[in-house]
């Protein structure tokens, strides 16, 4: 009775681990040089040739992210990243992982939208060198 259990049990997750995939994309980063300005960063999407696009079906489990700057982070430094349909998640580091997009669809484009507080031009622009997403999908 217990084999035949495992069997089933292995049996139903074989299609979830088979059905999974990433993608991922990198694009350039922006330079802000006033405070109280936001300015998106370009689009990252899955590549044309990428599976995920032969799957509409397809729902985000994890997005990893990354930006690096160059120089200090500045006082009052806003960080989102959203999607198409404009789900956004404020990103309290350079680099992690999110479950917020969770269930949302896996081929939409992601950005990152950076603000710094305040108003004015900045003595130092903020410069991002780049921006990275990884997206988990099943």
């Amino acid at each position: 009775m217990l084999r035949a259990a495992l069997l089933l049990l292995s049996l139903i997750s074989l299609p979830a681990v088979a059905a999974s995939g990433s993608w991922s994309d990198t694009q350039r980063g922006v330079t802000l040089q006033n405070r109280g300005v936001m300015m998106s960063s370009p689009p990252l999407a899955a590549a044309d040739s990428a599976p995920v696009r032969q799957k509409s079906s397809a729902t985000i489990t994890t997005v990893s992210w990354k930006y690096e700057l160059l120089g200090a982070r500045p006082a009052g430094l806003q960080v989102q990243l959203c999607n198409s349909v404009n789900h956004c998640v404020g990103l309290d580091a350079d680099s992690g992982v999110t479950k917020s997009f969770y269930g949302q669809t896996a081929i939409s484009p992601m950005r990152f939208v950076y603000f710094v507080a305040g108003g004015g031009a900045m003595n130092t622009p903020l410069r991002v060198m780049g921006n990275q997403v990884i997206v988990n999908y099943r």
